[in-house]
């Protein structure tokens, strides 16, 4: 059985590219691997050997786990309501802008599904794990912005109907995203997630089932 080939460790202090270069590739993978195994049982190895580093180098970035799974999920958060918050500078009704929101979290999730299988543990991970809540919980706030100002510009354009309570929308939109990421995750199967988005796009079109007398 032919012998493995080593991996090329750096060590010592990087260099400044290297330094942003290595940086980078850590959260990508350090994502990917929280996504897969979750916070308990990845290991500081593990996300070493698969950058090429060696374990001791992590602490040149990083002072923890902990540290590391909050800047991963600092990131995670960028990317995705950076992409969402782009339909707010968009026109249009509530259904429509949400729907534009759902097509984002499609083509993200295509692009990289680690997006998504991190993002649905986090609220689990936080309760297992104190340390982690302490770091997060300054940093999870832009779901609920990104849903409020979607809810509060279609209040002050008149769209709802009288009575209707605003936080109960906003308590929907949000866990309609994290069904559908979760959805994503377990199932594993894009196709699947694209076409319960556009079953429910349809949905909010009006456009699901025939109305009566058609």
């Amino acid at each position: 059985m032919p012998r493995r080939a080593p991996v090329n460790k750096k060590l010592g202090r990087p260099r400044d590219v290297d330094s942003a270069e290595t940086r980078s590739t850590l959260l990508d993978v350090s994502r990917r691997i929280f996504a897969r195994d979750g916070y308990g049982a990845t290991t500081n190895r593990s996300i070493a050997e698969e950058v090429g580093i060696t374990t001791g180098a992590i602490y040149h970035y990083f002072n923890s786990k902990a540290d590391l799974y909050a800047e991963v999920y600092e990131v995670v958060q960028h990317i995705v309501y950076d992409r969402f918050e782009m339909v707010l500078d968009e026109p249009g009704t509530l259904t429509e802008r949400f729907s534009r929101a759902l097509d984002a979290a499609v083509e993200l999730n295509r692009n990289d599904s680690s997006i998504a299988g991190f993002v649905v543990t986090v609220p689990s991970e936080m309760q297992r794990h104190p340390e982690l809540a302490e770091l997060l919980v300054p940093i999870r706030n832009r779901t609920a912005t990104f849903i409020t100002r979607l809810v509060a510009d279609a209040a002050e354009a008149g769209e709802f109907s009288d009575g209707v309570n605003t936080r109960a929308v906003e308590d929907l939109l949000n866990s309609v995203l994290s069904g559908l990421a979760i959805f994503s995750t377990v199932t594993g199967d894009i196709d699947r997630h694209r076409q319960a988005v556009s079953a429910l796009q349809l949905f909010l079109a009006g456009e699901l089932v025939k109305g009566r007398g058609r």
